[in-house]
């Protein structure tokens, strides 16, 4: 009769790597709103903005309130946005939309006027 082979490489602690790992992956991940996730993650480029680098939400404070109820945390159901133009609602959309990719995926449809609109 044969003796089934043991693995004779050493596994300092791997149960408690296993577990750690498992404890690392099914940890929630902190809440946070749009602003601060576009503050620490979004880079402007030169081509579609004029001071192109790092998002700041301090530039356009006004912004801030609009992508806060935009958050998963937030109770808010509905925004309506009335804006001058060129103030930063294409840019809210954007920050929202890279959130919900990033911090809460979920369905997203994207509607755009024409094809041709799809490049600007």
């Amino acid at each position: 009769m044969s003796v089934p082979r043991r693995s004779t490489t050493a596994l300092p602690n791997g149960r408690r790597e296993l577990y750690q790992g498992l404890v690392r992956a099914c940890r929630p991940r902190p809440l946070t709103t749009v602003s601060s996730w576009a503050d620490a993650h979004r880079v402007l480029s030169s081509k579609g903005s004029g001071e192109p680098g790092p998002w700041r939400t301090s530039r356009t404070p006004y912004l801030r309130e609009v992508m806060d109820t935009l958050s998963v945390s937030s109770p808010v159901q509905r925004v309506v946005m009335m804006f001058g133009a060129q103030i930063g609602k294409t840019e809210v959309g954007l920050n929202w939309l890279a959130y919900v990719i990033d911090h809460a995926p979920s369905s997203v449809l994207v509607v755009l006027p024409t094809l041709d609109a799809k490049d600007k």
